[in-house]
C-alpha cells in the first residue's frame, strides 16, 4: 500500500520521464551503441592513420625527358613505401593511362625537358585526390629539381643538402597560459567533440519529435492525457529522452579520457606505435561538453516536441522541421569560423547565440578561445533561451497535440502561443 501510495504521490512528469527513459536503456541498442563509443574513439585517432599507411602503397611510373630528374624522385617516393619505376622517355601517353585504366599502376609522373626552366610536370593517377599523395610527390619533385638546379651551377652536394635542409617547424596551441600541445591534435580533439555533440543533440531532440509524432498518430497520446497534463507530458518525455542522451554521453566522456591516458598501448594493439600527442581531457572540459549537451538538448527538443505536435504523420514532420535543420546546419558551417580565431569577436558572438552555443562553444573552450566567464555567460543566455522556447513550445503543444488534419498556418500557430 505504501508503495502505491508513493508511486501515486510523484509528480506526472516524473513518471513520463522514468518511463521514456527506463523504455530506451533497456533495449539492447542503448547497449550495442554505448559499448561501440570506444570502439568508435579508437578509430578516430587510428583510421587516418592507418589510411595515411595506406596511401604509401602507390604504384607510380616515371617518365622523365630530362634525364637528370626521374632517378631522385623514384629514390625519395620508394623511401615512403612507393613502388616506382622509371619508364623510356618515348612512352606514349596512352599507354600508360590503359596501365591506370587496367589497374597495374596508379598513376605516372612526366617531366618535360624544360622542367628545370619551370616547364609543367604533370601527375595523372587515380588517387590524384588524394592529398598525402600530392604532397608527397610536391615535396619529392621539388627536391629532385631543386638538387638538378643545384648541380647543373656547381654548387657541391653537401653545400646543397645543407642549403635544402627543411627547418624544424612544429606548432603548439596555446593561450599564453602554459606552454600549449600541438596545434592539429587540439583542433582534432576539438572538432571531434563538436561533432558528437552536434550527432547527439540532432539524434535525440529528434527522437522526442518522433515519439510524440507516433503516439499522436496511434491515438495514445488521447490516453495520456487524461491521465497527465499536456505540459507534463512534454517536460517528461524531453528530460527522460534527454537523460538517455546524457548517461550515454557520459559514459563515452569516461571512456575517452581513459582511452586519451592509455593511448599508446590501445594503439599498439592495431599495430599503431606512431606516437600520437592529445591534449587531456580535464574535469573542467567535460562540465562544459555535458553542459552544452544538455542545455542544447532542451532547446531543441523543445522546438522538436512543438513541431511534432503541430503535424499528424511522419511526412509532414519531416517537411515541418526544416526551419531548425537550417539552424544547425548553418551551426556546422559556422565551424571554421571558431577554429582559425576562437579568441575572435565573431567566434565569441557565434557562441553566445542559443542556436549554435551548444555545439559551438565545447569547442572553442578546448582551443583555449573561452574564458569561465565566457562558459557562464553562455549558459546563461542559453538557459534563459531554453526555458523560453519550452514555454512557448508547451503552449503549442499542449493545443496541438489533440489536433489532427491539416497543419496549422502561421495565423494559428499565434494564436495557440497567445493562449494562456
Amino acid at each position: 500500500m505504501s508503495t502505491t501510495m508513493q508511486r501515486r504521490s510523484l509528480p506526472d512528469w516524473f513518471v513520463i520521464a522514468r518511463r521514456e527513459f527506463l523504455e530506451r536503456v533497456r533495449t539492447k541498442w542503448f547497449a550495442i551503441v554505448t559499448a561501440l563509443g570506444p570502439l568508435f574513439l579508437i578509430g578516430i585517432v587510428v583510421v587516418p592513420v592507418l589510411l595515411a599507411n595506406a596511401g604509401n602503397k602507390t604504384k607510380l611510373q616515371i617518365v622523365d625527358h630530362t634525364g637528370k630528374v626521374g632517378a631522385s624522385i623514384k629514390k625519395t617516393v620508394e623511401l615512403i613505401g612507393w613502388t616506382a619505376t622509371l619508364e623510356p622517355a618515348d612512352t606514349p601517353d596512352a599507354t600508360l593511362l590503359a596501365r591506370i585504366k587496367d589497374k597495374s599502376i596508379n598513376g605516372f609522373l612526366t617531366i618535360p625537358a624544360d622542367a628545370l626552366e619551370d616547364g609543367a610536370i604533370y601527375y595523372k593517377g587515380d588517387n590524384a585526390t588524394s592529398q598525402v599523395v600530392v604532397l608527397s610527390l610536391l615535396q619529392a619533385t621539388t627536391t629532385a629539381v631543386q638538387e638538378a638546379r643545384g648541380d647543373r651551377l656547381q654548387i657541391g652536394k653537401p653545400q646543397l643538402d645543407e642549403l635544402l635542409k627543411p627547418a624544424n617547424f612544429k606548432t603548439l596551441h596555446t593561450t599564453g597560459e602554459a606552454e600549449g600541445a600541438s596545434g592539429g591534435t587540439t583542433f582534432i580533439l576539438g572538432y571531434i567533440v563538436m561533432i558528437i555533440l552536434y550527432m547527439s543533440i540532432v539524434l535525440y531532440a529528434v527522437n522526442v519529435m518522433r515519439s510524440v509524432v507516433q503516439e499522436k498518430t496511434n491515438r495514445v497520446v488521447e490516453i495520456m492525457v487524461a491521465a497527465a497534463k499536456p505540459r507534463a507530458l512534454m517536460l517528461g518525455k524531453i528530460l527522460g529522452v534527454g537523460g538517455v542522451g546524457l548517461a550515454q554521453l557520459g559514459s563515452w566522456i569516461f571512456m575517452a579520457v581513459v582511452m586519451i591516458h592509455f593511448r599508446e598501448p590501445i594503439l599498439a594493439l592495431f599495430g599503431v606505435t606512431k606516437h600520437v600527442d592529445l591534449p587531456p581531457l580535464a574535469l573542467a572540459d567535460a562540465f562544459v561538453i555535458l553542459a552544452c549537451f544538455l542545455l542544447g538538448f532542451l532547446f531543441y527538443a523543445s522546438l522538436y516536441a512543438a513541431v511534432g505536435a503541430m503535424v499528424s504523420s511522419d511526412q509532414e514532420a519531416q517537411q515541418a522541421q526544416v526551419p531548425i535543420t537550417m539552424l544547425l546546419v548553418l551551426t556546422m558551417i559556422c565551424m571554421q569560423v571558431v577554429s582559425n580565431d576562437p579568441r575572435g569577436g565573431t567566434a565569441e558572438i557565434l557562441t553566445l547565440v542559443p542556436f549554435s552555443s551548444p555545439i559551438l562553444m565545447p569547442m572553442r573552450w578546448l582551443l583555449g578561445g573561452a574564458s569561465t566567464l565566457d562558459v557562464g555567460l553562455m549558459l546563461a543566455i542559453l538557459g534563459a533561451a531554453t526555458w523560453g522556447v519550452a514555454i512557448l513550445s508547451a503552449r503549442i503543444y499542449r493545443v496541438g497535440i489533440l489536433m489532427y488534419g491539416k497543419r496549422p498556418s502561421l495565423g494559428e500557430l499565434v494564436r495557440w502561443l497567445r493562449y494562456s
